[in-house]
């Protein structure tokens, strides 16, 4: 096995993860691809996600050619905190593999006891704060966009919310699909297409973003309208796929 963590104290845990992870049965969501868990170490609370083992062709293409989910994960979130993003801080990973093949990956940070998801706000009109949370959202999506952050997967469930003091701290979740690239105006409303297709929802997050960044309203709106057609083709598409699949 090979692990990697952000502090010796830890090496016990990454070592024997799989002991841990099978041990634990809080968990916080299962998916066909992943499984993420919330395990205590020496009286703390860490989130583990187990990704899935793939199949044949990628259980050797993880083995020689491509870095782990788990590694992806934990190496992007450290970029994450230098660049001054909010993400659960990373402990680290361990990845398992035999010979010629890739198994399986664990990927380890802490706790975050966040309030809520941006979903929530997405699906209540009369969410609380709603605009002004909207607002500090905007910003803070332009801030990730300045700093050259694309999250491949920036949906509703993983950007998560808490209220400290009055001010509302966002953090970034699932971040093994991530660049670190120069955005151009196009990619920054690819990047915010996946949120919600609500009309006076993008309006108002648009009015912001041209605020913010002092870009051209008609320019994003237009770029973004683009985005949101592709969007939802990809997903009738998918949905279409999977009837066909059976």
């Amino acid at each position: 096995m090979i692990y990697k963590t952000v502090n010796e104290k830890f090496d016990n845990f990454l070592i024997n993860i799989k002991k841990y992870f099978c041990k634990d049965t809080n968990v916080i969501l299962f998916k066909k691809r992943n499984t993420i868990k919330i395990i205590e170490f020496t009286n703390t609370k860490y989130v583990v996600k187990s990704f899935k083992i793939p199949h044949l062709l990628n259980k050797i293409v993880y083995k020689f050619f491509r870095e782990s989910k788990a590694k992806r994960s934990y190496e992007n979130s450290v970029k994450l905190l230098e660049l001054g993003i909010n993400t659960p801080k990373p402990i680290g990973y361990s990845e398992f593999s035999s010979l010629f093949f890739f198994k399986e990956s664990f990927y380890v940070s802490e706790f975050f006891d966040y309030d809520f998801e941006i979903r929530a706000l997405f699906k209540d009109k009369n969410f609380s704060d709603r605009e002004n949370i909207l607002k500090e959202f905007t910003k803070f999506s332009v801030n990730l966009h300045n700093k050259g952050v694309y999250h491949i997967d920036y949906s509703p469930g993983n950007i998560l919310i808490k209220k400290v003091n009055g001010i509302y701290i966002f953090n970034i979740i699932d971040v093994n699909r991530m660049k670190f690239l120069d955005f151009d105006i196009d990619l920054r409303m690819k990047s915010m297409s996946k949120l919600t297709s609500n009309i006076d929802d993008n309006k108002l997050i648009l009015k912001y973003y041209a605020e913010i960044s002092n870009i051209d309203l008609s320019i994003l709106e237009k770029k973004l309208e683009f985005h949101l057609k592709a969007q939802a083709k990809y997903l009738k598409n998918k949905k279409q796929f999977k009837k066909i699949k059976g």
